[in-house]
């Protein structure tokens, strides 16, 4: 009887000890994921501040480009009555086609001038806008590698 009872109460003890062992275990897991719950959320929300920022930014540089384009076309406007003006005071063909030529070369290095700098404009938007984007893309990769 008394090896039952040392059998039985080292059952009891064994018993407590895997209960105890799960629990802490259950209870570790569960914080774990807590915690990874929390830090998705947070994740996320980064996410979302970092494609508002983007948006931002490309919201911003569009306005700048439409204001530049429509300087441009009232400079061109100005500049171009001007040069209309000097083809007809044009006595002679070869003055027409003189004028007409100076007006063609500087409209078309405006223009290529205007095409160029517009360009350099979406290329400095687009590397502004897809920073925020980049950070988040450098700390999901950084995130994967802790797992």
């Amino acid at each position: 009887m008394s090896t039952t009872r040392k059998t039985a109460k080292a059952d009891t003890n064994s018993a407590s000890d895997v209960n105890a062992t799960v629990t802490a275990a259950m209870n570790d897991g569960i914080e774990r994921m807590t915690q990874g719950m929390s830090n998705f959320g947070s994740f996320g929300q980064e996410n979302v501040e970092a494609m508002m920022e983007c948006a931002s930014t490309v919201a911003k540089g569009f306005e700048q480009i439409a204001s530049e384009n429509a300087d441009y076309a009232k400079k061109q406007m100005e500049t171009g009555t001007d040069k209309v003006q000097a083809l007809g005071k044009a006595k002679t063909p070869q003055e027409f086609f003189e004028a007409q030529s100076e007006l063609m070369r500087t409209t078309m290095e405006t223009h290529i001038g205007q095409v160029n700098k517009v360009s350099d404009m979406f290329v400095a938007m687009s590397r502004d806008a897809a920073q925020p984007l980049s950070k988040r893309y450098s700390a999901f990769v950084e995130l994967m590698q802790q797992r």
